[in-house]
């Protein structure tokens, strides 16, 4: 499944996208790129992370009970593919603290993860579309 050749083939370009998406790094390891890919991954887990320990709020895409801004954010939190669908299916949205001073933060980081692993896919797909080297 993972992508070898550097060839710029559009239709693998999507394919690691999509997976780049779903787990974070995996798309720029797919290419061969191991080390940018376990760097962004792991960055990813770590900010993650972070944000679940400081009691972040992990939001849904539908979650409106907050105002219109959490659908946004929800859409923050879903760029962290797995990591958000693993929170969502265990329940996790649902143990944040706001008592916290930190969870303000908390709910930062998740959002700065998310949007981390978008601009990986984006990334590894520019790489295999060839438009970047």
């Amino acid at each position: 499944m993972f992508v070898t050749d550097m060839k710029p083939n559009p239709t693998k370009a999507w394919l690691m996208a999509l997976i780049a998406w779903l787990i974070p790094g995996s798309g720029h390891a797919g290419q061969g790129r191991i080390l940018r890919g376990a760097l962004g991954g792991a960055s990813v887990l770590a900010i993650f992370l972070c944000g679940v320990a400081l009691g972040g709020h992990i939001y849904g895409l539908r979650d409106t009970s907050e105002g219109l801004l959490s659908s946004l954010f929800g859409f923050c939190d879903l760029g962290s593919g797995i990591l958000w669908l693993g929170s969502r299916a265990l329940g996790l949205t649902v143990s944040e603290r706001p008592q916290l001073s930190t969870s303000e933060y908390g709910n930062v980081f998740l959002m700065v993860a998310g949007l981390l692993n978008f601009i990986l896919a984006l990334d590894a797909f520019d790489i295999g579309v060839g438009r970047k080297s």
